[in-house]
């Protein structure tokens, strides 16, 4: 169909406009594809059935024994380097101050007792758990174990 557009008796701009039929077809087109390849991509082909660890089902038996072979001869000689598990090596070990060592942290204790707890003289009680209930300044309700942290003064 024309549409033409008169003005003044000159004719001023001519469009020629499609049916509405063939702009949805051109429209629906890209959907349809998109659709089609992602129904595709979930389709289970017969080559790639047995995907175990990145390898396909293309690789000969002999491809597979060589990579078994590497593996074992990699192990072994692994096994044969001197303290390889247990030697660490940490390049930023100088920079870094050194963390302090476990259970020589003088600056707290922790005490336990039944019914109360008490610190050193040169320490101060700091926090008060009880097994049952509130505590009750240094101690607990009776029949339940008191854990106390003593901090260095």
């Amino acid at each position: 169909m024309r549409e033409t557009i008169i003005v003044a008796g000159r004719t001023v701009l001519a469009v020629m406009r499609g049916s509405a039929m063939l702009r949805k077809t051109i429209y629906s087109m890209p959907i349809i594809i998109l659709t089609i390849g992602a129904a595709s991509a979930q389709t289970d082909s017969e080559e790639l059935r047995d995907i175990k660890g990145g390898q396909t089902s293309f690789r000969t038996q002999q491809e597979k024994k060589n990579d078994r072979d590497i593996d074992r001869a990699y192990e072994s000689a692994m096994k044969r380097v001197p303290n390889a598990e247990k030697k660490k090596s940490d390049p930023w070990a100088d920079a870094r101050s050194a963390p302090p060592a476990a259970g020589k942290n003088k600056q707290l204790r922790i005490v336990t007792g039944e019914k109360t707890v008490s610190c050193n003289a040169d320490e101060v009680l700091v926090s008060v758990v009880c097994s049952e209930g509130a505590p009750d300044g240094a101690g607990c309700s009776a029949g339940s174990t008191t854990t106390g942290v003593c901090m260095h003064k």
